[in-house]
């Protein structure tokens, strides 16, 4: 008859075969443990630490992506302020620079009209100059045909001269 068979019509355990069992049991649970176990739980850890890890990482990420936007930001803005101010510093600049042309345009004009009434004021003096010297020739040339002789032209030239100079500034004091 063989082991753990039934005989007639009951069920028959033998001690020796569940302390067999049992050993095996024992066995196999000592072979996963040391094999099997061991290295699942190893790799089941390491895969926990891997995922630990990489959220820790990921939230270093996140938080330092979070600095370095507002890094960014407060960059920007001191970007935007130079810029306003460099620019407000351009626009001085160029006011300061067309307020002295316009400074200097005016000071050229005012020195053009200056030498422009200087150079006038000479010709009239030359055109006056000229002008009482023809008419001291004509008066000597008429004195002398209505006398009927010759006048000492010098002497009659140098009077007439004097009387226009005189006449010249009793005009100019009228005026």
């Amino acid at each position: 008859m063989q082991p753990g068979i039934l005989a007639e019509g009951g069920l028959t355990v033998q001690p020796y075969w569940v302390l067999v069992a049992i050993v095996q049991f024992l066995v196999l649970f000592f072979l996963l443990q040391r094999f099997l176990w061991g290295p699942i739980q190893k790799t089941l850890q390491s895969r926990a630490d891997r995922i630990r890890d990489g959220l820790a990482a990921a939230d270093a990420a996140k938080r330092e992506r979070a600095e370095m936007q507002a890094e960014v930001e407060r960059l920007l803005n001191e970007a935007r302020r130079e810029a306003a101010a460099i620019a407000e510093r351009t626009t001085k600049a160029a006011e300061a620079a067309a307020a002295d042309i316009r400074v200097q345009a005016k000071a050229e004009g005012d020195r053009i009209r200056e030498r422009a009434k200087a150079d006038a004021e000479q010709l009239h003096q030359q055109a006056l100059s000229q002008l009482r010297g023809e008419v001291a020739s004509m008066a000597v040339l008429a004195a002398g045909r209505i006398l009927g002789k010759e006048v000492d032209a010098k002497t009659h030239k140098v009077l007439i001269e004097r009387s226009l100079d005189e006449a010249g500034r009793e005009l100019g004091k009228q005026n």
